[in-house]
């Protein structure tokens, strides 16, 4: 149960991304100045683990709350964000991804 629990947070959170990123205003504050693309490598420097379904919810919250942190620390963009979280799944989490972006 405390499985599913932890697969069902982490699900919802990378709903979330994705409401976030598509509901972006298209007029928002002025960017940052020199500001620079950011690559998945950037983000794989940080050394972030990958997330598999079978953890536990304090897991999953670590998981949720170190990307969040590389991500403010480096002023990712928004709209990367969601691509480089989903990298980082694998196995069953994966799966489950492709299938629920597939619908």
């Amino acid at each position: 149960m405390a499985a599913e629990d932890a697969h069902r947070k982490h699900m919802e959170a990378l709903r979330q991304l994705e409401e976030t990123r598509t509901a972006a205003p298209a007029f928002g504050p002025e960017p940052r100045p020199a500001a620079r693309e950011w690559s998945l490598e950037d983000v794989l420097k940080h050394h972030p683990t990958k997330f598999d379904v079978k953890t536990s919810p304090d897991a999953v919250d670590q998981w949720l709350k170190d990307l969040k942190r590389i991500f403010d620390a480096k002023m990712c963009p928004v709209e990367n964000r969601l691509a480089f979280s989903v990298y980082m799944l694998t196995r069953e989490a994966e799966h489950w991804w492709i299938n629920t972006k597939s619908i």
